[in-house]
């Protein structure tokens, strides 16, 4: 006994605490909390029991605020390392994670199937669907109990209220709710009514969402034609629906706002798309105004009635022109015919020999007047050699006149258009006088006078031909 060391309490009970310590080390335990203790410190102090033992446990401050919330009765594991309290020599577990029983299976499996279905390609961004640019039918997989699908109405309602909504009720906590998650999405698959899902649940603990970390699940959002967005839980959750879901949002809030317009966002875009298509309107009209007036002016210059104002003026011009050339031709016609006249009147017979006779009756008066001493006889013959000699003059002018005079009258038949008349022609003119030339100067059904030798004619025209 004297070999035996003698120790105090405290110094076994340190021995006790670390012995404990470094023979255990950290432990995992499984129980139901009773007796739990909660200081304005922050420490809670608490039991663990099962049907035959139990062991005391502590929780710090600091600990504790990591930890889940728990209470007595709740089934719990904890992950600690177990000594000695030295104070009372009482045997403890100080705690350094708390979780619900059975979340450490729950999260081996969690990671167990995530790493499958990663490495199917479940999970690749390439297979992932893109949201609709616009959401026309909205589809929400959720329960009909609880604050989720007030919280997706309500903003709904604050964004776009007129987004019509199909709901699929289903469990989303329970051994049924997987199946029934399957069947609404299988049944949306089928019906084709919506054109994007909201798989929505509240937040809990890995045990509350493992609906939604169920392999069939996944592989059910992985099949459907339908882009899924999920809202699951609170935004530090995460599940295997939302690794193979088209979007995963933090909450079902969020869900909501990321398929649904924003309205005032919608109302402010309308007003600047009106204000654009106003302007691009207003200078459309524009452009169209100037063209539009441009080809009224070119209209206006075209216009039938300005043509024929035109060519009316330009057909008055041209009568005018006419009437005055007519008229000139008439002048010098008529001028050409009394010189004519007067020429013929200068080489009349008649003339010639009243003057011949005037000029006889002149040498007659002079030879009256010479002296009687001259040869009487030799008067009268010289006389009478000029006698004959005027009269043969006579006879020669009278026939050169006469062909001049003949050669004149004949021109001037020539030129007078009664003449031309009498020749079997005609002329043409229209009600207002215009001497017509070419056949295209008229027109079927246009009447037409024409001018003969003895008298007129009214025509209408039945029909024209020009020559080419």
């Amino acid at each position: 006994m004297s070999d035996t060391p003698v120790f105090s309490v405290t110094e076994l009970n340190q021995c006790a605490d670390g012995l404990l310590r470094d023979g255990l080390g950290v432990v995992r335990v499984e129980g139901e909390v009773s007796n739990l203790r909660q200081y304005a410190s922050g420490h809670q102090y608490f039991s663990l029991k099962d049907e035959n033992a139990s062991v005391n446990c502590v929780l710090f401050r600091g600990k504790a605020r990591q930890a889940a919330r728990f209470a007595d009765g709740d089934a719990v594991q904890i992950r600690g390392r177990a000594g000695i309290y030295g104070a009372r020599g009482q045997f403890q577990i100080i705690v350094e994670a708390l979780q619900p029983a059975g979340e450490g299976r729950l999260l081996a499996a969690f990671q167990r199937l995530k790493e499958k279905l990663a490495a199917e390609g479940l999970f690749d961004a390439e297979r992932k669907q893109p949201l609709p640019a616009w959401t026309h039918r909205l589809g929400v997989i959720t329960s009909t109990q609880g604050d989720v699908r007030h919280d997706i109405e309500r903003t709904l309602a604050r964004r776009f209220p007129l987004l019509p909504v199909t709901l699929y009720p289903t469990a989303v906590q329970g051994a049924q709710a997987a199946g029934q998650i399957v069947a609404a999405l299988e049944q949306a698959a089928a019906e084709g009514r919506v054109d994007v899902i909201i798989l929505a649940r509240g937040g809990g603990s890995l045990e509350d969402l493992q609906a939604f970390n169920e392999e069939s699940v996944a592989r059910a959002i992985a099949a459907c034609p339908i882009p899924i967005v999920t809202g699951v839980g609170h935004e530090t959750d995460t599940t295997i629906a939302d690794f193979v879901a088209d979007l995963r949002a933090s909450t079902p809030t969020a869900a909501a706002e990321a398929v649904s317009p924003d309205a005032a966002t919608l109302r402010h875009q309308l007003a600047r798309a009106r204000e654009r298509l106003t302007g691009l309107l207003g200078q459309r009209i524009a452009r169209h105004q100037q063209t539009l007036t441009a080809l009224h002016t070119r209209l206006e210059r075209r216009h039938p009635s300005q043509l024929l104002e035109r060519n009316a003026q330009r057909l008055d011009d041209q009568r005018e022109r006419l009437n005055r050339a007519w008229s000139r031709l008439e002048e010098r016609a008529r001028s050409r015919l009394q010189r004519a006249q007067l020429r013929l009147a200068g080489a009349s017979p008649g003339n010639r020999l009243t003057a011949a006779r005037m000029r006889l009756e002149h040498l007659r008066q002079r030879l009256a007047r010479v002296r009687p001493d001259h040869d009487i006889t030799q008067r009268r013959e010289a006389l009478a050699r000029l006698q004959r000699q005027l009269e043969c003059a006579t006879r020669q002018a009278l026939a050169t006149r006469q062909r001049h005079l003949d050669a004149t009258a004949r021109q001037l038949r020539s030129l007078d258009p009664e003449a031309v008349l009498e020749r079997g022609y005609a002329i043409l003119q229209t009600p207002e006088g215009e001497v017509l030339r070419r056949a295209d100067q008229t027109a079927p059904g246009q009447h037409l006078r024409a001018r003969l030798a003895r008298g007129r004619l009214d025509l209408d025209v039945t029909a024209t031909q020009t020559d080419d």
